[in-house]
């Protein structure tokens, strides 16, 4: 068969990085860094926003919450002081506790200002409606074009309501990035290598903490393990002892 040699060695491939998989360190608590104290559901310790919109955008988000139970927090900071944006991001996430009680329904929208850099992650409960390509798309067209003209208010309100288009379903995708001729039993083989591979090195080859994928892996493919899935970030006395953020959403910058 045409990929017969191809999906051998994929099988191969996941077999050996499943292995070094079971090897490889599984504490995500290393290097964690403390966060300032939450303020509510706009948290601006970088002072871009005036009282005005920091007002409209907490009510906005407040009553979405009210009518939803889904809890969407928007931080930003003046810079991620040489931390990767992703582990900041989660940083805040985890020891927030983002989302309500035993329901992992928490979306955190990071800015780090100076880096200019932006970050949107889900919890367990919001990766099925709001994906990681949706966040992709929110960040890069409705988001950074803002943010480049340092519209940082408009860019947070209307990224907030396209996080709301999304988990409703009502979001439109631009469709790109979709196609492709490999089968799909392919596309899925090298996904969950890669996947599998960033587990297993992720944490050797980065000090900052969280390890890229892996927990995203175990969280999302065993119900929580090593990647602080269920309600374990009411362990760090978050907002709504919320938790289930193994890594789902994606990064940018503008």
């Amino acid at each position: 068969m045409k990929y017969q040699g191809i999906k051998t060695l994929l099988i191969l491939l996941l077999f050996g990085s499943f292995c070094a998989l079971l090897n490889a360190q599984t504490d995500d608590d290393i290097a964690r860094k403390p966060v300032p104290e939450y303020k509510g559901l706009v948290n601006d310790f970088a002072g871009v926003l005036s009282n005005e919109e920091t007002v409209a955008l907490e009510n906005n988000l407040r009553t979405y919450e009210d009518s939803t139970s889904t809890q969407i927090v928007v931080v930003i900071e003046k810079s991620l002081n040489g931390r990767d944006q992703f582990d900041r991001s989660m940083d805040f996430a985890r020891q927030w506790g983002v989302g309500q009680k035993n329901k992992n329904n928490g979306v955190v929208i990071y800015l780090a200002i100076d880096d200019c850099k932006l970050s949107v992650r889900t919890a367990n409960a919001t990766q099925g409606a709001l994906t990681d390509g949706e966040t992709g798309e929110i960040r890069r067209n409705i988001m950074q074009p803002l943010l480049k003209q340092g519209q940082y208010f408009k860019a947070l309100d209307s990224g907030s309501r396209a996080v709301m288009l999304a988990l409703a379903g009502e979001f439109k995708s631009d469709g790109k990035g979709n196609g492709g001729d490999a089968p799909g039993w392919i596309m899925i083989a090298v996904v969950l290598f890669i996947i599998l591979m960033m587990s297993a090195f992720g944490k050797r080859g980065r000090s900052r903490g969280y390890g890229g994928m892996g927990p995203y892996f175990w969280g999302s493919g065993f119900g929580g393990g090593f990647g602080g899935g269920g309600s374990s970030g009411s362990s760090w006395g978050g907002m709504g002892g919320g938790g289930g953020f193994d890594g789902g959403g994606s990064d940018g910058g503008w």
